[in-house]
């Protein structure tokens, strides 16, 4: 919730909590104690890129 009232937007939320479905993030971003998603924002491994994926200049 301290996310979504800094302004980061929803998707970004959805992202980094690593949800596919919007209403999923939605649900938790509802009474959810805003410490328990900066944690798990915090614990998340960033992801990768496969090697093979190249960076298009």
């Amino acid at each position: 919730m301290e996310l979504a009232r800094e302004g980061v937007p929803v998707n970004i939320i959805q992202r980094q909590l690593g949800h596919t479905d919007l209403g999923t993030t939605s649900t938790y971003l509802q009474g959810i104690d805003p410490s328990e998603i900066i944690d798990a924002v915090r614990l998340r491994r960033p992801p990768t890129i496969p090697a093979t994926a190249g960076l298009k200049l």
